[in-house]
This record gives structure tokens, C-alpha cells and sequence, in this order.
């Protein structure tokens, strides 16, 4: 890294001092266009001009609704520099779930996409806001959205709406940055245990300083090129992966909504040398028609956060040579743990590294709360580089934050005598049986090492003698046929007998996956409860 300067700047900073000192560089490359650091600059300063001439500053709230592309990055940095708090709502958003996120947000201003792939977002909008249709000039009362007063559209806007590109034309000049490092700066919305979102805050100075720690691991530079096939609405992609370029001034290179065969074009015209991958996305580049070691040959860093096979496949088959392995999550900017890009490999898809600086990582006992030992299983609880908490809801930030600002994960893992962090997966996956855990992913992990075994799903289902016994869902590949019984057989031959799954459900069509392309384990217990009792009958 080349540019180093206090998190106290704020993100307004950054991006005025990476336009000083590489102007002409490029900041961002979307589907459409690249912007220059300097371009970056003046569009970002048009946002912000644009929005305090509607009266937003300090303690507003400004509602983005965009895929991945230059105008989220501007809007988002505008928004920033005159300190309001920026909602990023997910694209896939439809009526009701729009319904909550603007009721929730209680944002000012919306900015929004003309629409997304084939779906009409000012349409969907309007279902909710019917001002939007009758209004004839920019500015709404909105009945069922007393805090929303303007639409901003990119794209083509209604006459109730005001244009995105005209933003900020002929408003004076801000005079300098409003915003305060500290204050809450972004607002993602993740899917967790309760019923609705979590609405999770992230602050300025906290993002820029987790940013440098971990460009740091990755070995990230100003001259890299990172491609970014993650939404920005995650904080994998917006508080990670687009903050690694701030810091370091070098480019990130977006597509608008994951395509295999786009985004290996993307890498061998922009020539990427950083890529920010999910196992799912390393799967999909591998089995795309198109896929060609010789395409991806100026590919060297990355992060992925999976268990060692995909963290493997990427590193060996996709050719990202020094990924990184990570720990984390939207309340911890993406990353709390992350593994140094020189590891040997073997070393980096064995665990998920060490805290980062700033950061403190410890194992506790759920029950009692004590601190456990080197090698002892327990919940993973974090503090430094966290949340502040949930935006508008108390009962959750209480729950999942200690009063010092500690963030209980509810996920399981150890730490080794070195310090190093071992994921075990989620306290509510893990699956008690003969009054044993078994994590789920291990099993799963164990699975994927057979010929026949593409992807696999482990859940626990009661059981009236064992608590619980395990049940795993596996799809096959079609040269390689296989049966229960043979995998079975593979399992009682290499694993403790407790960790066998008691059945094996085969199928040779993708398992069931979320929105955010994890797989959905939800899904698959009732069918593996109804599986499990009609075994024992």
C-alpha cells in the first residue's frame, strides 16, 4: 500500500486524496463506463451538493436502491460527505419487502434504478407510493411514508421524480465535507433469526481502518484491479471489498448482477488481479462453457469464505494463488479474521487466520459465558472492528451486542494455540447426537471429497434415543454414479461413526439455495424429519 493517512479523514477524504494523487487512474469500472479518481470526486460532490440542496445533512436518511454500478458508488459517497446515514436496500426487493424497508429506514430521500433486468422499479414504487403516478413535478407527500419527500431515479424518471444525472447541477459548492468519521455512515440489511432483517450500522472510521487491515492480509495495491461480482448492498461487497479499493486507490471492477461468462470476459479484459468470491461463484466460474485457465492468468489475490475444498478449488482450480480465507459478517464489516496471502495454502483452507489488528477474537462457553481454552469449542464473539448496533431496533441489539460493544456471533468455532480461528458453523446448525456436536460443514466438507459428490447439505433431525442424528442431502455428478450405500460405506471408513450420516438423500439437480446463494438448510430439515421418522417405522 502506497497511501496511508488516519481513518479519522473520513470517506470523503479518501476519495479527494486518491484524486490528487492518481487523478487520471481508474476508480471504478461498471458494465457501462469507467470512472477516473478525479471522476469519481466530482460526481461524488454533485451527489452531495444535490442532496443538501433537498435539505439533507447531518442525521438524515437517504434510501439507495441500485444494482452494481458507478451511480451506487457516487450516490453512496455523495450521500456520506454531507454525513447522512445510507440505506442500502437489496435489488431483489419487491412490494412487501420494499413495504418494510422504507417503513423501517424511514429515509428522506429514495434513490433508486429505473428498473433492474426486466423488472420496473418505479413501478414497483408506485404500488406503494401512489403519489409517484399522480404527481406532476418532483416532490412527494407520501401517505404511507410520512419521511419520504423526494424520488431520484437513475434512468429514465417520472415527472414526480428527480433525475439522478441532473443532481447537484448549478448547486453551490458544500464548502468541504460535512460528515464526521464516527458517525453512522451505512445501513445493510441481512437476513438472521428474526422475522425481518436486521438493520446493521456501520460507521466511517471503523470502515476505513478494518479496510487498510485488510488490504494489508490480501497484499492489496493501488494498481490492482479487483473484480467484484457481489452486491454492493452486502457488506462483503459494499463495507469489504469496495473499501479495500478506497484505501489503496485501485480500481474495482463491477458487474451489475452475477454472470459467469460475463464476469470471466471481465477478467480478461480488465485483466483483474484480485477477485472476491463465494463458493457458489467459484463453483459457477468453474463450470461455465467459457472457463479457460488462460483467461484468469492475472489473477493472484482474492478472498472466499468457505470450508477447505472451495477455499482449494479456488486457490488451485480457478488459479487465485494467494486467496484469502475469512471470517465474518455484516456486523463485523465483512471480515473479522482473515488469513495472510502468503500462507501456504494448506495453512489458509484449514482455518480462517488470526484477528485482525484492532480487532479481538475470543471463544466463550454459551451457558456460562467463560472464556474457553486453545482447542475448546465455543460461541465466537468479537469486538473492535464491530457494529454499533442495529438502526431502530433495541431488543436485537441488545441481544446480540454486550454493553462494552462485544458482538456475540452465534456462530461456533476454537482458536488454536497460535491464535488462529477455526470455523465450526452455526450454534443453531450444529447437531447434538449420542450427546456429541458434529458440525454439520465438517461432515458436508467430508462428503465433497468423494468423486460422485458436487455439493452437500448435513441437518439434524430429532431423534428419540440420540437427540439427534444427521441426514445429508448430496447432489451427484453423472460420470462418476454412486449410491446410499456406497457413500455410506465412504463415511463409516473415514469418519468417527457419530458423524455418519444416518441416511443419504441423492440427487442429481442443485440444491436448494438462498437469495444470497447459500444453501438453504431450512428447507431441507422438514423433508429430512419426514425421511427419518418413515425409517423408523
Amino acid at each position: 500500500m502506497t497511501s496511508l493517512w488516519s481513518p479519522a479523514d473520513g470517506i470523503a477524504a479518501v476519495v479527494q486524496r486518491n484524486a490528487d494523487e492518481r487523478p487520471d487512474d481508474p476508480a471504478i469500472i461498471d458494465e457501462q463506463r469507467t470512472c477516473t479518481h478525479a471522476e469519481l470526486t466530482t460526481e461524488a460532490a454533485a451527489v452531495a451538493r444535490g442532496l443538501a440542496e433537498l435539505g439533507i445533512g447531518p442525521g438524515s436518511r437517504v434510501g439507495l436502491l441500485c444494482t452494481n454500478r458507478v451511480e451506487w458508488v457516487t450516490a453512496a459517497y455523495g450521500a456520506l460527505t454531507i454525513g447522512a446515514t445510507l440505506a442500502a436496500f437489496p435489488t431483489w426487493a419487491r412490494s412487501w419487502d420494499l413495504d418494510h424497508l422504507l417503513t423501517h429506514s424511514r429515509c428522506e430521500v429514495l434513490l433508486t434504478a429505473d428498473r433492474v433486468g426486466t423488472t420496473d422499479l418505479t413501478s414497483v414504487i408506485s404500488e406503494l407510493v401512489p403519489e409517484v403516478s399522480s404527481a406532476d413535478r418532483p416532490g412527494l407527500r407520501s401517505a404511507a411514508y410520512p419521511a419520504l419527500r423526494e424520488l431520484v431515479v437513475i434512468g429514465r424518471a417520472p415527472s414526480s421524480a428527480r433525475s439522478f444525472a441532473d443532481l447537484g447541477a448549478g448547486a453551490a459548492d458544500l464548502g468541504g465535507p460535512a460528515s464526521a468519521a464516527g458517525d453512522s455512515a451505512l445501513v445493510l440489511y441481512t437476513s438472521g433469526s428474526t422475522a425481518r432483517p436486521k438493520a446493521v450500522r456501520l460507521a466511517q472510521q471503523a470502515a476505513i481502518g478494518h479496510a487498510r487491515e485488510v488490504a494489508a492480509r490480501m497484499g492489496v495495491r493501488h494498481d490492482d484491479r479487483i473484480l467484484l461480482p457481489v452486491p454492493l448492498f452486502w457488506s462483503y461487497g459494499g463495507a469489504n471489498a469496495l473499501m479495500v479499493a478506497l484505501v489503496t486507490g485501485s480500481t474495482v471492477v463491477l458487474q451489475e448482477t452475477f454472470d459467469a461468462a460475463g464476469a470471466l470476459a471481465q477478467i480478461a479484459r480488465h485483466r483483474c488481479t484480485v477477485l472476491y468470491t463465494l463458493p457458489s461463484i467459484t463453483r459457477t466460474l468453474l463450470a461455465e462453457p467459457t472457463f479457460s485457465r488462460d483467461a484468469v492468468t492475472t489473477l493472484r489475490r482474492g478472498m472466499t469464505i468457505g470450508p477447505p475444498s472451495d477455499v482449494r478449488a479456488a486457490a488451485i482450480e480457478l488459479g487465485v494463488t494467494e486467496i484469502c480465507n475469512a471470517y465474518g459478517s455484516t456486523e463485523l464489516y465483512g471480515g473479522a479474521t482473515v488469513t495472510p496471502h502468503d500462507w501456504p495454502l494448506e495453512r489458509r483452507c484449514a482455518r480462517q487466520g488470526t484477528a485482525l489488528p484492532g480487532n479481538r477474537v475470543a471463544i466463550i462457553d454459551p451457558q456460562t459465558g467463560r472464556v474457553q481454552p486453545p482447542g475448546e469449542l465455543g460461541e465466537i464473539v468479537v469486538s473492535g472492528y464491530a457494529s454499533p448496533g442495529y438502526l431502530g431496533q433495541p431488543d436485537e441489539t441488545a441481544a446480540s451486542f454486550d454493553p462494552d460493544g462485544t458482538f456475540r456471533t452465534g456462530d461456533l468455532g476454537h482458536l488454536d494455540a497460535d491464535g488462529e480461528l477455526h470455523f465450526a458453523g452455526r450454534a443453531s446448525e450444529m447437531i447434538r447426537t449420542g450427546g456429541i456436536n458434529v458440525s454439520p460443514l465438517e461432515v458436508e466438507d467430508f462428503l465433497r471429497t468423494h468423486d460422485a459428490v458436487e455439493e452437500a447439505v448435513v441437518v439434524g433431525v430429532a431423534d428419540p434415543t440420540a437427540d439427534q442424528v444427521p441426514i445429508a442431502f448430496v447432489r451427484t455428478t453423472s460420470p462418476h454414479g454412486t449410491d446410499e450405500a456406497t457413500l455410506l460405506a465412504f463415511c463409516r471408513d473415514q469418519i468417527a461413526a457419530y458423524k455418519v450420516p444416518r441416511r443419504i438423500v441423492l440427487r442429481t439437480t442443485a440444491l436448494p439455495r438462498t437469495a444470497t446463494g447459500k444453501l438453504a438448510r431450512t428447507s431441507l430439515v422438514e423433508e429430512a424429519q419426514a425421511l427419518w421418522k418413515g425409517a423408523e417405522g
